[in-house]
């Protein structure tokens, strides 16, 4: 079969899933994944013959595409500060907030011997790019979940980051030193709002990374509890959050009397998305 006339087939059966936008970058995607042909290429190519166990590769991701799962998954690789990253159903899917995390630190800090730890590091997109694009002297992560380390240890050693990945529940543990950093993006989204959220979230990424159980400000309030055996006088705390939960948040980093300089900052869409704070020690 041709390519161009495989195209129309898979695309004919992804338009009940799928607009025509979304259908075309999927199918580049798991073209390029199958024949290793770029989007130029795929145009240019129509006329090429796809083997049949070619065809049978696409069809089997066109009928994934289809039960939701995510295409980050199904070709293990997403992309994140222009770097690719594994990923796949141990780990969640790294979104484009949180790159605007990571910018704001490399941008706000001198990185140069300052020490960092990343909590709930899952795949590592975090602590690997800050490790990567600033000049930290230290860049530790903590993560509940050994499946995921596993993950991110295959992205540090396949992008050759320094950290030091280790296996923490920040709910019941500390962390056994203090840092000049801590940043986070922990479980934020409400139980309530699970339900609404699209089948190929809540059914294969890991819910765990998702939602807390019962409060959504469990993990920062938590955060701020440990603060003392966390940072040092100075130091900074960087964390994503819910966008509905922007003024609930520094009201609770103000309540806890230990933190000056609060910032909420907002993500290129107006969303209330990113918190900072100095710890006065």
């Amino acid at each position: 079969m041709k390519l161009g006339e495989l195209k129309s087939r898979l695309k004919q059966e992804l338009e009940t899933q799928f607009n025509e936008r979304e259908i075309q970058q999927l199918l580049a995607i798991i073209i390029e994944k199958t024949l290793n042909l770029n989007r130029v290429q795929q145009t240019l190519f129509s006329d090429k013959l796809v083997d049949e166990n070619a065809v049978k590769t696409l069809q089997e991701f066109t009928e994934k595409l289809n039960n939701h799962i995510p295409i980050d998954y199904l070709v293990n690789e997403t992309n994140f500060y222009g770097r690719a990253f594994y990923v796949d159903e141990r780990v969640l899917i790294p979104r484009s907030e949180t790159e605007e995390l990571v910018l704001w630190i490399l941008e706000s800090e001198n990185t140069e011997g300052l020490t960092i730890l990343d909590i709930g590091s899952g795949s590592g997109c975090i602590p690997i790019t800050l490790s990567l694009e600033g000049n930290f002297m230290q860049v530790d992560a903590c993560e509940i979940s050994e499946a995921a380390n596993e993950v991110a240890k295959i992205n540090a050693s396949s992008l050759r980051a320094l950290v030091t990945f280790d296996q923490l529940d920040i709910l019941t543990q500390v962390p056994s030193k203090k840092y000049d950093i801590v940043v986070s993006n922990p479980p934020y989204v409400k139980q309530e709002e699970l339900e609404g959220l699209d089948k190929n979230v809540v059914e294969h990424e890991p819910l765990i990374a998702l939602a807390p159980e019962g409060d959504p400000l469990t993990f920062y309030k938590r955060m701020l509890s440990i603060a003392p055996e966390m940072l040092i006088a100075g130091g900074r705390i960087y964390w994503e959050i819910h966008e509905d939960l922007g003024q609930e948040v520094v009201d609770l980093v103000e309540a806890s009397c230990c933190f000056e300089q609060i910032e909420l900052k907002q993500d290129l869409y107006g969303r209330d998305r990113l918190v900072r704070a100095v710890f006065m020690g």
